[in-house]
Parts: structure tokens; sequence; C-alpha cells
């Protein structure tokens, strides 16, 4: 029996101690895998069994290798206990980071680390059959060029665009080809489980676990790229909604902007004034106006491949119209934040994406914005933070999903 095996059936045959002693050794790993190194009892509170029983049950982990001991924990009066963790190579994740226009993916080991680079893959997510293979195929050569066994790459996390029921495992924007849900799919090609969530909410997870390390329990996330994601925690824990899809908050239609479209096919929603999208739509226009300025040099040749990045770019070289762009946009974008504040009152919005890149040129327009539309009370305890994670925080989302729900179905079922 493959203890680190998270599709495992147990076969009614095992002896009850047996199938006991296997759960108890599968929430020793999750609790493990979940908070990181920890004491044996400590572990005895956190799965609620013995003591004496926990450390016979880490003893075989260890004689197993799947745990290793880490040094010592605090004193409690007497002798320092010892600290167990995950052998770094006991299992490893495959985390994949899906856009509108391509793929990123790199393999993680137990303690969360990257193990292998991070490959790029240029693809336009779509409802094609061929993008879900094309996906796969570019996911097998990662771990086939790694010099990791394929055996020990036990899953895979993805965080990608789009309205995502990950209870379900279905993705009602993008691959939804085929009548099984997207996770079954792609669970058949891979031949182990796979997690899907929205790359807003993945990534807001990510800050939170592994940048914020719980430091608060309230936290927002607002991601800014072509679009607006938004992730929210609350106690500590992420929330989806009643079906799956909360967060959709750049769909609301704030402005009085009748003469601009959003993608969902609505007019002044706030995607559409204040996201990448509308920081290159801006930027097109203004470089008409000036074609000898900094943006338009830097944007020359770019033509409809233009991206919020090169707005960025020009913003932070002195370029007086991008940084014009970037203030409109912060402005418009903190309207829209104020009203997050005034309904859930976060300890914590952590700001990412291209535009947050930006850094002053877009955090202090937001912050005007939430001078003027937000009580005082509430604002003053909120705090902005950019996001600790950068370009990788998208494959960190990836990973901090598995993170959250691997083995639960095996112990859940027991």
């Amino acid at each position: 029996m493959n203890l680190i095996d998270p599709k495992i059936v147990l076969d009614k045959k095992e002896g009850v101690v047996e199938i006991k002693n296997y759960i108890n050794k599968l929430k020793i790993v999750k609790e493990l895998y979940t908070l990181g190194n920890n004491t044996a009892s400590n572990i005895c509170q956190l799965v609620g069994i013995s003591l004496p029983t926990v450390n016979l049950l880490l003893a075989d982990l260890l004689e197993e290798q799947i745990i290793i001991k880490e040094g010592r924990g605090q004193s409690q009066g007497g002798r320092k206990p010892d600290l167990y963790g995950l052998a770094p190579d006991s299992f490893y994740i495959l985390g994949i980071d899906l856009n509108k226009f391509g793929a990123k993916a790199a393999i993680y080991n137990t303690k969360n680390e990257k193990v292998s680079k991070i490959s790029n893959i240029k693809l336009s997510l779509n409802n094609e059959l061929e993008t879900l293979d094309a996906i796969y195929d570019f996911s097998m050569k990662i771990i086939h060029s790694s010099g990791i066994p394929e055996e020990k790459v036990i899953a895979v996390g993805i965080s990608m665009p789009g309205l995502v029921d990950s209870v379900s495992g279905v993705n009602h924007t993008y691959l939804k080809s085929g009548k099984k849900s997207l996770r079954e799919q792609l669970e058949d090609k891979f031949g182990r489980k796979v997690f899907i969530e929205n790359d807003a909410r993945a990534k807001t997870l990510a800050e939170f676990k592994f940048a914020n390390k719980g430091t608060n329990k309230n936290v927002m996330g607002i991601f800014v790229d072509w679009g607006i994601g938004l992730g929210i925690i609350i106690d500590e824990k992420l929330y989806r909604g009643y079906s799956g899809f909360a967060g959709e908050f750049s769909h609301s239609p704030l402005f009085d902007a009748k003469e601009i479209s959003c993608t969902c096919g609505k007019r002044g929603c706030l995607e559409a004034v204040a996201s990448g999208g509308a920081v290159v739509r801006l930027a097109k226009e203004a470089i008409l106006l000036d074609k000898d300025s900094i943006l338009a040099k830097l944007a020359d040749g770019k033509g409809e491949n233009l991206e919020p990045s090169t707005v960025v770019e020009a913003a932070i070289a002195g370029d007086q119209r991008a940084i014009s762009i970037l203030s409109d946009v912060g402005l418009d974008l903190g309207r829209g934040i104020a009203i997050l504040i005034q309904l859930l009152n976060p300890e914590l919005i952590i700001l990412g994406g291209a535009i947050a890149e930006a850094k002053q040129y877009i955090t202090t327009p937001i912050q005007q914005a939430l001078n003027i539309y937000s009580m005082a009370k509430l604002r003053e305890k909120t705090s902005i933070e950019l996001s600790q994670l950068g370009m990788e925080v998208g494959l960190k989302g990836a990973i901090a999903i598995v993170n959250e729900h691997i083995f639960e179905d095996t112990i859940n079922s027991h």
C-alpha cells in the first residue's frame, strides 16, 4: 500500500487495525505538509490520537523515510522535544499556472520549494480538446525532464482564470469540452489527483499561506493583470461562496461609462476602466497623441501585442502620460476597493499582478481614492501591501490548493 498516493482506495479486506493506522499516518503527513514541522505532542492534539500511538506511527514513518527529524522544539519545562517534518523528497507536486495566452509550470517538493525550472508555453485558453492535450503534453515533458521519479509526483494543482467551481472540478468559462468535468478529464490524462481553482483565489491563498503565514486572519487579494481578480480569506479560510464563484467583483457595473464595454458584455464594469486591459487601451490613445514619448518608444513594434507591463515600465522611466494613465486607473480601482473595505472590513489587502509592479504609481492613487470613498474608521484599520510572491504567485497558488486538499478524500471516507 502506497501511503502517499492520494487516490488510493482502501480494500475492505485489509485488517481494521491496518486501515486505521494507515489513515492516522495519512493524517500526520497531511498536518506536516499543511502546517510544517511539529512535535509529537502537538501532532497528537492536531490528529486526535494518543501520544503513544503517535510515537509508534512516527517511528514507522521515519523508517519508511517519509518523515525526518528536524531538530528540537521549544522546551515545556524538561528535555526539548524532537521536531518532525516531511522529508523534502517524499513526494512532489506539479504546479500549473494558466492564463488566457499561455501556461507555466514547475515541480515543488513537500517544503513547497521549487525543484525544477519554471517552463513556459504559449497557448490560447479556449474550449478545444487540443488545448487540454497541449497542457498535458507540456506538463509531462517537465516531469520527464526533471529527473524526479514519475510516481513521486503525486498530484497536480492548477490555477486558472474563469468561473471555477473547484468543488465540482468545473471551469464554466474555459476548457469545457467533453462530457466529464475538467478535473475528471485531467485526472484521466495524468493518472493522479488534480485540483483546480480560480487564479485570484489561488493566488490569495498562496500569499496568505506562504507569505503572510497566518499573521492576518481576514485578507483580500486583488490581482490586476489583463483583468481584475479578487480572492477573499475570512477567518483564515478561503471564501468561495455558495456556488463557488465568490470574488467576481470586477464585473460589477460601478461606473457611468456607457461608451466602454466590458469583456462580460456589460458596460461600466470596474474591469473595463481599472484593469490591465484598460491601461493598454488608454496607452494606445496616448501614443497617438505623442509619438515621441518614452511610452511610444517602448511600445514601438508591439502593435496589438502591447502589454500592461510596457506602460508600467514607461511610468517607472518617468513618462508623464504613463504615470497619468496609472493614476486614473488607480483612482477608479481604489473606488472599487473602498466598497470592499466597507463590506468586508479586511485587515489586509494584498495587491498583485502586472499593474502592481508600478508600486507607488498605483498605490498612491488607490490610497487617495480610499481617503475619498471609504470611512476613516474602516480604512485606517486596513493595510495595503504589494504581493510578496511576485511572478511565482500563480504557481504557488496552484501548490497552495493542493496543500489544502490533498489526502482529503481518503481521510474523510474513513
